[in-house]
């Protein structure tokens, strides 16, 4: 197999995706932390509080929504943890009609009542995005539990506004982008307990023949 040449495009950008992972910061109501620390922590509150009884709500726009439509279903199917995203375009639509489209979000989450049970999961590029802010602040005010990802810039509201925050501190949407995927999918795979570097049989999520 051959090497990439050092200066390529395709060197240039894998090593700025690995950067972006290593430089990624992780806050739990406002204070640094180690990544280490922060999902051991996530970990043992889906565990202890949400699994028994709560429930995931994730909510993006654009690429941020269709990572909020495939974990809630990884979650929902695999992870042990009922999660919901508004994914229906009449009701998004109808929401964002009747209200506003910065608002839909939050009235979605209005109507399924969250509780503090509940662990609501935003994804945003730039982290300010109105409609997820909109979802923060209610929760904030409401003591209801948030996880959110970001990138972009550092003093981004969603940082600030969230109980645990994730931030990608790369400059470029699809840089921010990919490096999200991978996060979402770290937290899932740590509360499932796999782990890939053991592996020596590939999954199978085929129903007749499902292994993890």
């Amino acid at each position: 197999m051959k090497k990439l040449e050092k200066e390529s495009y395709e060197a240039k950008y894998f090593e700025n995706i690995y950067e972006g992972l290593i430089k990624t910061t992780y806050q739990i109501e406002g204070i640094d932390v180690s990544t280490s620390f922060f999902f051991e922590s996530l970990k043992k509150i889906i565990d202890i509080e949400i699994k028994p009884n709560g429930r995931f709500f994730f909510f993006g726009n654009g690429a941020s929504a269709a990572f909020s439509n495939h974990m809630a279903l990884d979650w929902s199917k695999n992870g042990g943890v009922n999660s919901f995203s508004l994914s229906d375009s009449s009701y998004l639509t109808a929401l964002a009609n009747d209200y506003s489209y910065d608002e839909a979000f939050l009235e979605y989450l209005k109507i399924n009542k969250p509780n503090s049970e509940d662990l609501i999961i935003t994804t945003s590029s730039s982290g300010n995005s109105k409609n997820i802010l909109s979802v923060l602040e209610y929760c904030q005010l409401n003591n209801i539990k948030t996880l959110s990802f970001s990138g972009l810039n550092a003093n981004n509201n969603s940082v600030k506004l969230s109980n645990y925050s994730i931030f990608c501190p790369l400059k470029t949407y699809g840089m921010v982008e990919c490096l999200h995927q991978v996060l979402h999918h770290l937290l899932l795979d740590k509360s499932m307990n796999i782990e890939e570097w053991c592996k020596n049989e590939a999954q199978n999520m085929d129903s007749n023949n499902f292994k993890l």
